[in-house]
């Protein structure tokens, strides 16, 4: 079951393969390079003392490495050498495993920005990721925004490192293709917000993709197994303000819904612990409405659900008519089986991403949805066939969505000397995990 933490929102029946979801809306160098210098002199907008910090108006961009250097950083897997000189981190090895260089401590959401040159082989830049204390030396895994220097040049893609593999390639994305150099510096800007993840490679926007497996996890760096030598320099980044959490049910009492039709919902069970269930009647179908109107958002409902005709409607119209909005249907085969699960809709746009027990089972786009509307959980016309059952329900809220800035590569600074080299020994802790 999805952990209430991971999923830190509220929307427990939208769980239909977003196929159902129908539509019922009124009707080692740190020397500039040529191809650097083209890009900066064709933008006459890019002062030459830009600074780091300008590369994204809100919020600043600081180092990843403050001190220029990899201390505290460790390495994690094959056996890889990872030196820093004059700014630039350069990771080069020939074993048969993968090696990463891991930050010291977990990031959740943010905006990584920097640039990288490979010479030889494959790599990737971690994020998000979880280590594993297995195999003597430890393995990493979770999401890798991939550099890859062959004919297929899916640069900028997204893969899941050990455990599901691709989640968001290239192969429809051209533009994207052609954006990365082999051979030269390439400007990477990665943005993680909540469940939404998007890339940018040479200011050419590469994936855009929805996923809920981890909340937060360590940045690191791939040498991969082979030959591989890749060097990474200005690297950027910006952590996030959190999302505001609305909590619509804890096993206490409702909070932020009220009953739109038919009769109440009763608690079964002594709160905090309590379980919330729609009455099973012959009226009309009761239903819950959100108090508030959300735009882009995260919502999540644990529980159970053994009514096939019950529905989780994204955004009404202005007017809340129940007939209105975006809706799934949630008493699926899958949830009808007597046990707890999780259903979380991530909301963003005119883009609905829906995922049970973090897998996930559909996505619709939604031109003529609104941009903001209420939720409602509805069940089943004549009430008489199962029922909802909430343990607990959330929303997350997430401040407006803008692009960062991604314009060419930022032009030379001096940078510190080398600083201390990283260790080769796994964290003597162990990070946290994916649940």
């Amino acid at each position: 079951m999805v952990s209430a933490a991971l999923l830190p929102a509220a929307t427990f029946l939208a769980t239909t393969s977003l196929a159902a979801v129908t539509l019922h809306a009124p009707a080692p160098h740190a020397a500039p390079d040529r191809h650097a210098a083209s890009l900066m002199s064709a933008t006459s907008s890019v002062p030459a003392d830009l600074d780091d910090t300008e590369r994204l108006a809100q919020p600043a961009l600081k180092p990843l490495f403050p001190a220029r250097s990899t201390e505290g950083w460790h390495i994690v897997g094959g056996k890889a050498d990872f030196s820093m000189r004059d700014g630039v981190l350069t990771g080069h090895g020939t074993d048969t495993r993968n090696a990463f260089l891991v930050s010291p401590r977990n990031y959740g959401d943010f905006v990584l920005d920097l640039e990288l040159r490979i010479d030889e082989g494959n790599s990737g830049i971690q994020i998000r990721s979880q280590v594993r204390e297995d195999e003597g030396s430890g393995s990493l895994v979770g999401y890798q925004v991939e550099i890859d220097p062959t004919p297929r040049s899916w640069s900028g893609g997204i893969y899941d490192e050990g455990r599901r593999g691709w989640l968001f390639d290239l192969k429809d994305n051209e533009e994207a293709r052609n954006a990365f150099k082999p051979g030269e510096w390439n400007r990477y800007v990665i943005e993680c917000r909540g469940p939404w993840f998007r890339t940018w490679v040479n200011g050419v926007p590469a994936a855009n993709g929805v996923d809920i497996m981890d909340e937060d996890g360590r940045i690191a760096f791939q040498v991969h197994s082979g030959r591989t030598t890749v060097h990474w320099r200005r690297v950027m980044i910006a952590e996030l303000p959190p999302p505001k959490v609305v909590r619509m049910f804890d096993g206490g009492a409702l909070q932020a819904w009220s009953v739109r039709s038919g009769l109440p919902w009763s608690l079964d069970g002594i709160p905090p612990h309590a379980r919330l269930v729609n009455p099973m009647t012959e009226a009309e179908p009761s239903a819950l409405v959100s108090d508030e109107a959300y735009g882009d958002c995260l919502a999540i409902i644990e529980g159970r659900c053994d009514d096939p005709g019950a529905a989780f409607i994204v955004r009404l119209p202005e007017g809340g008519e129940l007939d209105g909005g975006v809706r799934s249907k949630i008493g699926i085969d899958r949830l009808r089986d007597g046990k707890d699960h999780a259903i979380a809709v991530a909301i963003k746009g005119a883009r609905v991403n829906t995922f049970v027990d973090r897998s996930a089972v559909g996505e619709r786009e939604e031109p003529d949805m609104p941009a903001h509307g209420r939720m409602a959980i509805l069940g089943s016309p004549g009430q008489k066939q199962g029922t909802i059952s909430i343990d607990r329900a959330r929303v997350m809220v997430y401040p407006p969505m803008e692009d960062p800035r991604v314009g060419p590569p930022m032009p030379e600074r001096i940078v510190p000397p080398s600083g201390t080299q990283p260790t080769a020994a796994p964290p003597t802790s162990s990070p946290a995990t994916a649940p």
